[in-house]
């Protein structure tokens, strides 16, 4: 979208940039969640060891999803170093957060759930400010061409666009940007912990699930790009702990007026 920088001589890759920009942000918000606003039943040791656990499973998930995508469209047989220095896939990251619920409970040794409401507000954060880095950085990350209004031209990065075509970056990063600020006022009226948990994997993926409608992704299998498939999984496995937690509620609440 917008040519690199350069600063003191130095350039500066927009990619690279905002992410550096996301992780800071992110980590700040977490810290002052942690120790001003004292809403998240954690320990500052605790906060470190999520935050680690999350990136491990984030980073395997996302390059595990990226792999397949890479093997889908090439058909190229195992690779280690694609699997290392290949891309990064986010619905991947998520996918593997959402799996990894239960090694977190019991490697935390606490309350997840209640952690896991902080943790999605930092994720949809994230989620808010990485995506400018696909939209500076005119990667080829846009959608399809579009005569409407909100068509622009990428003419700078990888894989520039001669027609206009739909900003899906931006897209994604107001979206999540304004799920964020919905989140972060629902964490102080939930009614149980893991809803605010509930919300977010639900949100992102139906509106992922959609977005992807608009963009240039291959199809896989029965119309769907892997992307959608993967967010139709986060949503059934979203689905299975909603059901899970309800359950739970009930029965904490029977035995307090039991």
């Amino acid at each position: 979208m917008f040519p690199d920088i350069e600063v003191f001589g130095i350039l500066i890759q927009w990619y690279f940039f905002w992410k550096y920009v996301a992780i800071i942000l992110t980590v700040g918000f977490g810290l002052w969640y942690i120790f001003y606003k004292k809403k998240a039943a954690i320990s500052f040791t605790q906060f470190l060891l999520l935050l680690l656990l999350t990136i491990f499973l984030c980073y395997f998930g996302g390059k595990l999803l990226s792999y397949f995508d890479h093997y889908t469209r090439e058909n190229a047989s195992f690779s280690l170093e694609h699997f290392f220095e290949g891309s990064f896939r986010w619905y991947g990251a998520l996918l593997m957060i959402l799996l990894g619920i239960p090694l977190m409970g019991k490697f935390l040794k606490m309350n997840v759930y209640n952690c896991l409401d902080f943790l999605v507000l930092k994720l949809c954060l994230f989620t808010a400010i990485i995506k400018q880095a696909c939209f500076f950085s005119g990667d080829g990350c846009y959608g399809i061409y579009t005569n409407s209004i909100f068509g622009m031209y990428f003419h700078y990065g990888t894989a520039p666009s001669m027609l206009p075509v739909h900003p899906t970056p931006l897209y994604d990063s107001v979206f999540h940007l304004l799920f964020f600020i919905f989140l972060y006022q629902w964490n102080d009226r939930k009614k149980y912990d893991g809803q605010t948990t509930i919300f977010f994997f639900t949100g992102t993926a139906i509106f992922n699930i959609l977005l992807e409608v608009i963009k240039r992704n291959p199809e896989i299998i029965l119309g769907l790009t892997l992307c959608q498939l993967t967010y139709l999984m986060i949503l059934l496995v979203t689905v299975f702990y909603y059901f899970l937690l309800k359950k739970e509620n009930k029965f904490n609440l029977s035995q307090a007026y039991s």
